[in-house]
Order: C-alpha cells, then structure tokens, then sequence
C-alpha cells in the first residue's frame, strides 16, 4: 500500500468518526428531556435525619417549570431521585410507607423547600433536601 493510500484510508476513518460524533451530539441534543447540570434544575437528594420516612410524595415545578408530582420511597437515610430535574417552590409530604399513604401509611407533616433553577456548573447537579422533623 502506498503512502498516498495509507493516507486516504485514515482520511475515511476519520470522516465516519466526525459522522458518528455529530450524530451522538444531534440525538442528545434532539432528547431535550433532561436539563445540563446546573443550568435548568437540579437533582435532589434526601437526607431523613429522622429515620422515620419511607415516602415522600412531592410537589414542584420540573426544569421546563411546569407543575410536576411525584411519589419517592425513602428506604434509607440518602435517596437519590435519579431522573428527575426540579425547581424554583417544592412541597414535600412525608409518610410512614413506601407509597406516600396509598397503603395506608401515617402522613407525619409536610415541609416546604426552593430548590435553584441555576448552579455554577462546578457545583453540580444535586441539592440536598434535609428532613430534621417531623410533625407526628
């Protein structure tokens, strides 16, 4: 093979890397169903000081800011809601079973949080949510 050929067959290889990268960027890009970190929500992470809670259902505003409920089982001490970008006014019910009292769990009160739309991308993506008490 000549050097000339040698040449042209790198000159492939690295076009079709060029077209598959591009198309990796294009596919993430046309998702849009996740926010970059820091910039339009943020994860959250449940620290339960209290060892009580087995679910929190939660209300807020997701990272296109519409209203947005979910339930979250709290098994341990930290959960992670991996997934789900919040922000901006959350409300957080807290309860005794893993379904936020669709089994019959005991509701034990409720809290209030903001959560930042914008980080510093150096700070990450996830804001801890502390529940220190309880109102039963």
């Amino acid at each position: 093979m000549t050097k000339g050929e040698q040449l042209m067959g790198m000159g492939k290889k690295f076009a079709m890397a060029a077209t598959t990268g591009a198309l990796a960027v294009a596919g993430v890009a046309a998702t849009g169903g996740t926010a970059f970190a820091g910039t339009d929500g943020q994860q959250i992470v449940i620290y339960d000081e209290t060892h009580r809670v087995e679910s929190i259902k939660i209300q807020g505003f997701n990272q296109k800011g519409q209203p947005t409920t979910a339930c979250l089982a709290t098994p341990g001490y930290e959960t992670r809601m991996y997934g789900w970008w919040w922000r901006d006014s959350m409300h957080f019910s807290k309860w005794t079973d893993k379904t936020c009292g669709k089994d019959g769990g005991a509701w034990l009160g409720s809290q209030d949080e903001w959560v930042r739309a914008w980080m510093p991308p150096s700070d990450g993506d996830w804001v801890g949510i502390g529940i220190f008490k309880n109102d039963n």
